[in-house]
Formats: structure tokens, C-alpha cells, sequence
């Protein structure tokens, strides 16, 4: 699937590379946490809403897996076949290493840019995409699509991510502030790096994010004739940016969790 912003998706793709040292050292001791057999990473709104699945037998797909901690909590939920797809090697590489350490060598990971992954990859019951995810996606509506093309029929995609009222805020020293439009459609461009751990800056190959409404979102999933089964906003931090609004007094949702599913 060809996209207007393929120059600002491999640009994009290379600085997540970047990155993926800088995440392994911070997160060090997710090699000793992987290997107890009830790990869990996932945040409690998408770990509650897949208890509610029968997981047992059933393949899932995650889209753009970084490190692959919410696709092995999921497959320590009891599911079947579990397959990673991320446009970053270096992560890839770090989802294949932990899964071996977690003792699920049978799961796979691959490495693909989310637009044009191979017709090869076989569609899943499930798909998950997790926290972090949409903003990168220029083209939403080709990324449902892709959702939609990867769910068998009867499939359901879950999405757990940053509330899109989050993206009008800055984080200031002062503290988070308003200061951009819900409606931009404009890429942000960034060149300080993804170490969103410790915040450190450090000169990196320009990564580019866009801000997505909630109506396009939700619309972006009716296009693709999938039908909506549950939707959630999430009061609590669950993504690391302008966490300490979960306790201001006008507290906006932080997150939203939604499920979906293709027709049979």
C-alpha cells in the first residue's frame, strides 16, 4: 500500500530504530520480569476487555509490537499463535530475544513497514494495537484497512491508545498546557529522539507525528465495515505524556480502549 508520506515513514521507521538501545538499557530488567509466567504489560482497560475473550486456540496479530511485552502478556492470557509486526528491526530483535527468554520461542516476530506488509502474513482472530501507535499512522484510514485486511471474518481489532484531546497539550515546565489545535492536520516533526523513558534528548533522525480526531478514529474503523463492540475513555495515565493530569481537578481523558469486529 503506497502513501503520500513515505519519505516521513521511513524517516520516521529510522529513528524508532535509533531508539531501540536506548529503551533496551532503560528496561533492562524486563528480561528477568518476561520469564514469570503471569508477566503483564498491558494497562488494565485492554487487560480487562481480553478477559471477556475466549483467548484459548485463537491467533493474534499486534501491529506495531515495539518490544513485544503487550503481545507475550496476551499470549500468557492463554492465546494461540501469537505474531508481532514492527517497522523498527532493532525492536524486532529485542521481541524475539525476550519471547525466548519468556519461554514462547514459537512465537513470531517480523520486521515490516505497517503499509505494506506481505500478502504471506495470514489473517489473525485477534489484532491488538497498543498505546502509542496511532499518532505515527499518516494515513489512517489505509492503517484500518490494513487492520481489516489482517482480521479473518468474525476477527475482532482491539485498540487501546492516547486519548486524541491529549495531543492539544504541551509538556511545559510549568506544567502540561493547551497550545495546539484538536484539529491540526500539519506533521509534527521532532528531532530530540524517543527515549520517552527518561526524556533525555539527543540528536536524532527526525520523526514525524500526526494528530488524528476521535471521529477519525472511529470512522476510520466504519469504513472499513467494522462494527463497533465497546468503547471506553481512560482517566488514568497510561501512555507517560502529561501523566500528572490524571490529577488535575478538570482531569481529560488520557486514553480510550475500543474493540471491533469484522463481519463474518
Amino acid at each position: 500500500m503506497e502513501t503520500k508520506h513515505q519519505d516521513l515513514i521511513h524517516r520516521t521507521l529510522a529513528s524508532w530504530n535509533e531508539a531501540a538501545p536506548r529503551h533496551a538499557k532503560v528496561n533492562a530488567a524486563l528480561q528477568q520480569q518476561v520469564q514469570a509466567p503471569d508477566f503483564n504489560h498491558l494497562n488494565a482497560g485492554l487487560f480487562n476487555l481480553l478477559q471477556q475473550e475466549t483467548l484459548a486456540g485463537k491467533s493474534v496479530l499486534q501491529l506495531c509490537c515495539n518490544n513485544g511485552i503487550d503481545l507475550l502478556s496476551v499470549k500468557n492470557m492463554g492465546a494461540g499463535q501469537c505474531t508481532g509486526i514492527d517497522g523498527a528491526e532493532n525492536f524486532v530483535t529485542q521481541a524475539r530475544d525476550l519471547a525466548a527468554l519468556a519461554g514462547h520461542p514459537d512465537m513470531a516476530f517480523h520486521w515490516h513497514n505497517v503499509y505494506a506488509i506481505p500478502e504471506s502474513v495470514p489473517p489473525s482472530d485477534i489484532v491488538i494495537v497498543t498505546v502509542g501507535v496511532l499518532n505515527w499512522m499518516p494515513d489512517l484510514p489505509g492503517f484500518m484497512a490494513v487492520c481489516n485486511r489482517l482480521l479473518k471474518p468474525g476477527g475482532k481489532l482491539f485498540i487501546e491508545d492516547i486519548h486524541p484531546l491529549l495531543n492539544m497539550y504541551d509538556e511545559a515546565e510549568g506544567g502540561p498546557s493547551v497550545q495546539y489545535s484538536y484539529f491540526n492536520r500539519a506533521p509534527f516533526e521532532d528531532t530530540s529522539g524517543l527515549d520517552y523513558f527518561t526524556g533525555e534528548a539527543y540528536e536524532a533522525t527526525p520523526n514525524y507525528w500526526f494528530q488524528h480526531t476521535l471521529a477519525d478514529i472511529l470512522q476510520g474503523a466504519l469504513g472499513q465495515g467494522l462494527q463497533l463492540c465497546w468503547f471506553d475513555e481512560i482517566a488514568e495515565n497510561i501512555g507517560n505524556y502529561c501523566a500528572e493530569l490524571q490529577h488535575a481537578p478538570a482531569n481529560p481523558p488520557l486514553g480510550f480502549v475500543a474493540s471491533w469486529q469484522k463481519h463474518k
